[in-house]
């Protein structure tokens, strides 16, 4: 890297004149061939250039102007008459801390660089970033101890929980001995906020007092459990005391029931179990001196439709806005950019282009929040780095061989590497959020959709595919791709950007109707939940009308059918009864849910002293919507859920069977019906059919 830049800084002298005004791309063009030359073996010449001009920069010999311009002033020897002072180690007499103090400025801005020039941000290319967000890459951003991962960190974004814990071990701490556990799923960024707790703290609280990894063992013959009891034994005894440090373990929920139940740890940690059981059901659980933050009840992202993938899902999306110089990607793409043989015909260059659009990535930010919402997905922050930095590069493009270019998939296409229509990121987004095989991966993609317009406006494009081609001259390999791709990705971009009228699940009046009950029951910290109580009024109804209307062809009857056992040639109906929606209990059982996108409308019968809690996702609310209109389930509909199965076997509770139940034979017809009366007297009445 030395000899290199040394390279470079000669390059210069002897092919610009010294009062040159020459912007970075204008150097690259002239410099790079020279560097090819001398270097064949190499392919990170931008690299190279880049250092060198910040290197001479700080030593003086260049001045930078706006927008990466540079004026060569060399205030430095002539490096081609005395080459060999010319280092990058030490200093020439030029740049001797003795020959001025702005000199000694010089080199603690030089030794100030030197740790940025080193870092993962400058040095990794934008390719090798993006892919490093996606979970089982080689150098992926996710575990680690005391975290010093550059692009972790610039990637971290603050939330309520950071407060919390950074109380625990600052604002609030003393020596009381007591404990914070910090759990939920994979990914959720337990140890990161353990992490910047104990950057934090200084020096009250030592590295031992933090257990970042629950699954970690001090030595090779030890298991996690062993290190695991250590580290609690040392905490019990604090909290027995009521002195001593404040600890902070984090652990995977399942790995704590694990240990505790199945290992059977219960009695020997009982206030440590205590407070981590409780937490299951909710955000905070303190008992005794032990509190636990449950990171599965983080709000990630707003439901309400005019707010919808705002707050932290949005935050991160923002992260990708690589134009924008507090992006932690801003260095990488500038060079990216500037690497690129051909920005414009390659796929990888259009794709991070396109989340240059504050509108693009917004749109993506709601969709990944409805996509969440419709498919019960959690999302942290884990996983919406996976699911963004997959959209950018998407499978296609995982098959470039990374050459250490700043641009692999720029070489790649200069070598005559073809990609197919799923290698753009229009195509990734709606490929990425289809998880499911069956009807529901079309909920959400612009191009499952079908109406009159749409299907004429297809039909338009492919008796003149002109139509569109004109349109998309600035796609890469656009004319490579078959006319029914073609057609796909204009659906899509054209959905992306609002410049076409299809409608997807996201725009139907059903989700924001459910996107609003759920803002009632479980209001996002910043949002009135009680502004949607009419949304959440038309969902209960909507509830109710289905279950009544359960049984198909008698929707529209009073009488609904029940299941006491096997039915063979008789059917068992009995009244409906309205069950009353219980809304204190709808939002407390809501609330308590992890599964993202279902709600819970506890009812209560009337009858017994029971109440009957509906678990209610989107795709059982679009069901209970059309059989609430009279549509009947069939067999299909009603295996394709535990939730279904759980309500249909429910349905009696409904009814007033135990006081009246009418039996009808195979072909409907009326044979006797049941009454009991008010002193407990059943009467049995023949029915007209029998």
């Amino acid at each position: 890297m030395k000899e290199r830049t040394r390279t470079i800084r000669d390059l210069l002298l002897t092919q610009f004149d010294q009062d040159s005004k020459l912007s970075q791309s204008e150097i690259s063009e002239t410099i790079r061939p020279k560097l090819e030359e001398a270097y064949p073996q190499d392919v990170r010449h931008t690299k190279h250039i880049q250092q060198a001009l910040r290197e001479l920069s700080e030593r003086g010999d260049l001045e930078i102007l706006a927008n990466s311009n540079y004026h060569l002033t060399f205030a430095g020897p002539d490096p081609s008459a005395s080459a060999g002072s010319s280092t990058l180690d030490g200093q020439n007499q030029s740049d001797s801390p003795s020959n001025s103090e702005s000199a000694s400025d010089t080199v603690n801005k030089s030794t100030t660089s030197s740790k940025a020039t080193s870092s993962e941000l400058e040095e990794q290319s934008l390719f090798e970033l993006i892919r490093s967000c996606q979970m089982g890459e080689a150098g992926a951003i996710v575990g680690g101890h005391i975290d010093r991962n550059e692009l972790r960190q610039a990637l971290y974004v603050e939330t309520d929980e950071d407060e919390l814990v950074s109380d625990f071990f600052t604002d609030d701490y003393a020596e009381d001995g007591q404990c914070l556990i910090i759990t939920g799923s994979a990914g959720d960024g337990k140890s990161a906020l353990l992490s910047r707790a104990f950057q934090r703290a200084g020096t009250e609280v030592e590295q031992s007092h933090i257990h970042m990894d629950a699954t970690a063992s001090r030595e090779k013959h030890e298991t996690y459990d062993d290190t695991l009891r250590d580290f609690l034994d040392t905490v019990s005894q604090c909290l027995d005391a009521g002195s001593g440090p404040r600890t902070g373990l984090a652990i995977n929920l399942g790995l704590a029931i694990d240990f505790f139940e199945r290992q059977g740890h219960k009695a020997d940690y009982p206030n440590i179990w205590a407070a981590i059981d409780g937490a299951r059901s909710q955000r905070v659980h303190t008992a005794g001196s032990v509190t636990t933050l449950n990171l599965s009840h983080r709000s990630t992202y707003n439901y309400a439709d005019s707010r919808l993938g705002d707050g932290l899902l949005r935050t991160i999306v923002e992260k990708f806005a690589f134009d924008d110089p507090d992006s932690p990607f801003y260095s990488a793409y500038q060079r990216s950019i500037e690497y690129c043989s051909d920005p414009s015909h390659c796929p990888f260059h259009y794709n991070i282009g396109l989340f240059t659009d504050e509108s693009i990535r917004e749109e993506v930010a709601k969709l990944i929040a409805a996509s969440g919402l419709i498919n019960n997905v959690y999302l942290n922050p884990r996983a919406i780095l996976d699911l963004v930095a997959k959209m950018l590069i998407p499978e296609p493009l995982q098959e470039v061989t990374n050459t250490g270019s700043e641009c692999p998939v720029g070489d790649a296409r200069s070598r005559g590497q073809k990609f197919s229509s799923e290698a753009l990121t229009p195509n990734a987004i709606f490929t990425r959020l289809a998880i499911h095989d069956d009807h529901s991966r079309g909920y959400l993609d612009p191009a499952a959709q079908a109406d009159l317009d749409i299907d004429e406006q297809i039909l338009e494009w492919s008796a003149d595919p002109t139509a569109i081609d004109a349109e998309f001259e600035g796609v890469p390999l656009w004319t490579e791709y078959p006319l029914e791709d073609r057609i796909r990705t204009k659906l899509r971009v054209g959905y992306l950007r609002d410049t076409n009228a299809v409608d997807t699940a996201r725009d139907w009046m059903w989700f924001k109707e459910f996107t609003g009950a759920l803002t009632f029951f479980d209001p996002p910290i910043d949002v009135d939940g009680d502004s949607f109580k009419r949304q959440a009024s038309d969902t209960i109804e909507t509830v109710t009308a289905a279950l009544k209307g359960w049984t198909g062809d008698r929707a529209s009857e009073d009488w609904i059918e029940f299941v006491d056992g096997i039915k063979d040639e008789y059917t068992f109906l009995s009244k409906w009864e309205e069950p009353t929606p219980l809304r204190d209990e709808s939002r407390t059982a809501t609330k308590e849910e992890t599964i993202p996108g279902q709600l819970w409308v506890v009812l209560d019968p009337g009858k017994r002293d029971v109440t009957i809690p509906v678990p209610v996702t989107f795709d059982l609310y679009v069901l209970m919507k059309r059989i609430s209109r009279g549509y009947s389930p069939n067999a299909r509909d009603l295996e394709q859920s535990e939730g279904i199965r759980l309500l249909h076997s429910r349905l009696s509770e409904f009814t007033d069977k135990q006081d009246t139940v009418r039996i009808t034979n195979a072909a409907g017809g009326h044979l006797l019906e049941f009454t009991r009366d008010a002193f407990g007297t059943v009467q049995v009445e023949a029915g007209g059919d029998l």
